[in-house]
């Protein structure tokens, strides 16, 4: 506990400013309760148990909690990004209309907060084109996880924003894709959004909700100066955090390999997080590869995936993250901790990998051997 607390006061909350938050407490991320707060004492007390389990089995991998869970509440969106990874399984919801009710989310709400849940993240498609997001909002337990949004942005306005406030919502992520408005609403197949985003961050802030921008890396982005200028963005905009997912195959992008990062440009991204990490002018830096060392800081980052995070897609489907596009089985035929456990213990996922999975080319190949199932679970022993 004692190397928790101060893995969270010297690398994540070091150096860069703190956001005060409802109780008093300070945040320094979106993903991350608020520090000293019941929700990170809670997280604090399932570290302490996932180690003593492990300790006792003498394995580091067989306890393990999903600290973060995200939530796909609908696949309906207005853009249609060239990058999208949900475009198949909007979809595939779309034509056979198997959509998760609202009772079946409250569900996967409560049956994540008691595997240990402690940060709930609603994603999409667009969050806020589902018509009952701030009661789901509102149903998340704050006693036991903070509950954040990933948005497109466009429907950040000030009704909009004080209706997430009165819910509580803890934080907000607008996707920018580029750094100038031409490039992101092209990419995004809509005209204005970058603008309609951008003042919706500025709206949250100053409605005291946590705001982040979320963008993805590509090695041209690294090249020509684009993921600079975003942070000059994002330093602009006064955001607490920057949230860098590496470009991944998926969706629109499905068979394009050859957008993988090598380990040589994941280094360079390295390189770029701690540049900025060095410049307490500018916002703190998430990648996806530092879920893990948030949950558990005192340990080295990696993927999260099926780690210390899992994912609900929009027809009950659970896979380890957003973006793998395989299925370990669906809520309404069993129950999440099931699934958990299987996917936990299942040869793809039992040892932790320090890149991102999908971004290891050989971890394509094992994906492509199942055949990438969408719906029915995958017997552990296939794999």
């Amino acid at each position: 506990m004692e190397r928790y607390r101060r893995a969270q006061e010297d690398y994540y909350a070091g150096g860069k400013p703190l956001a005060e938050v409802e109780g008093g407490y300070k945040a320094f991320s979106l993903v991350s309760p608020p520090m000293g707060s019941p929700v990170t004492r809670r997280r604090i007390r399932l570290i302490v148990d996932n180690m003593v389990h492990s300790s006792k089995a003498g394995t580091v991998t067989l306890a393990r909690t999903p600290h973060v869970v995200t939530m796909a509440v609908t696949y309906n969106c207005q853009c249609a990004c060239a990058h999208c990874s949900a475009v198949d399984y909007q979809r595939e919801t779309a034509k056979n209309g198997d959509a998760l009710k609202y009772h079946e989310l409250k569900k996967a709400i409560d049956d994540s907060l008691d595997l240990g849940t402690t940060c709930v993240i609603l994603t999409g498609g667009e969050p806020l084109l589902y018509e009952k997001i701030y009661k789901l909002i509102a149903e998340v337990d704050r006693s036991r996880s903070v509950c954040t949004m990933f948005s497109n942005g466009e429907f950040l306005r000030e009704s909009t924003i004080a209706r997430l406030k009165a819910a509580g919502l803890y934080g907000v992520y607008v996707s920018l894709d580029f750094p100038d408005a031409a490039r992101h609403d092209k990419n995004r197949g809509r005209p204005g959004l970058f603008a309609k985003a951008t003042r919706g961050l500025e709206l949250c802030r100053q409605a005291q909700i946590l705001t982040g921008i979320s963008t993805y890396i590509t090695r041209e982005k690294m090249q020509n100066g684009d993921m600079d200028a975003m942070m000059d963005v994002a330093r602009k905009l006064n955001v607490l955090e920057v949230f860098l997912f590496d470009v991944i195959p998926t969706g629109r992008l499905d068979g394009q390999r050859e957008c993988i990062l090598t380990d040589a440009e994941a280094s360079k991204v390295i390189e770029f997080r701690h540049k900025y990490a060095e410049k307490s002018d500018y916002p703190r830096i998430v990648h996806q590869t530092m879920f893990a060392s948030i949950a558990y800081p005192c340990v080295a980052e990696g993927c999260p995936a099926a780690m210390v995070q899992l994912h609900l897609r929009a027809n009950g489907d659970v896979s380890p993250c957003d973006f793998t596009p395989h299925s370990f089985g669906n809520i309404r035929q069993q129950p999440l901790r099931e699934i958990w456990e299987a996917m936990a213990k299942s040869e793809l996922y039992a040892q932790p990998s320090a890149r991102c999975r999908l971004s290891r080319p050989d971890f394509w190949v094992k994906l492509d051997e199942i055949g990438r199932p969408t719906a029915e679970p995958i017997p552990t022993s296939s794999i």
